[in-house]
């Protein structure tokens, strides 16, 4: 049950990111067309796009290791094989996890940090500071939860594709 849960989560976010890719791409359009009519275009294009960039990447990322759409240094893992390669897969899951988990406690501090000053982000948007941090402590949370998995199931970093599709 708590698995399927967390499965629908990632696949949840990977179509929330497709679908901020396509709203982004509304927004430029129509801002583009209403410069071109002469009309007013909407003020927050810029600041919506810089959001939205953020949002559906770290959307996107836990789908993305669960797939092996990460990147790996393939010339390096095609020169090794077996129990190398298996300790090679170890020391870098066991990497990305740590980092990882340093980026998601410290976009968390700087979230609640952010929450209890009031810190807004000052631009055509005005925005709750803590919304730019909160983003990266659930999406590099959910990063580091998917390598452990890869770890914990003895997967290879670069190993072949799941066919996982959402």
């Amino acid at each position: 049950m708590m698995e399927r849960a967390y499965d629908g989560l990632i696949r949840g976010l990977a179509g929330l990111a497709g679908a901020l890719i396509g709203a982004l791409c509304l927004l430029v359009a129509w801002d583009v067309v209403a410069r071109n009519l002469g009309l007013q275009p909407p003020a927050s294009t810029v600041a919506l796009t810089e959001y939205a960039l953020l949002y559906f990447t770290m959307a996107a990322a836990p789908y993305l290791v669960r797939q092996r759409g990460h990147i790996v240094v393939e010339v390096l893992y095609q020169r090794v094989h077996g129990a190398a390669r298996r300790r090679l897969d170890r020391l870098v899951l066991s990497l990305c996890i740590v980092v990882c988990v340093m980026v998601a406690g410290l976009a968390a501090m700087l979230a609640a940090e952010a929450w209890t000053r009031g810190e807004i982000d000052v631009r055509s948007l005005d925005t709750p500071r803590w919304l730019l941090f909160l983003p990266l402590a659930i999406g590099f949370s959910l990063m580091a939860t998917e390598f452990l998995r890869l770890l914990w199931r003895g997967e290879s970093v670069a190993g072949g594709q799941q066919a996982d599709t959402f």
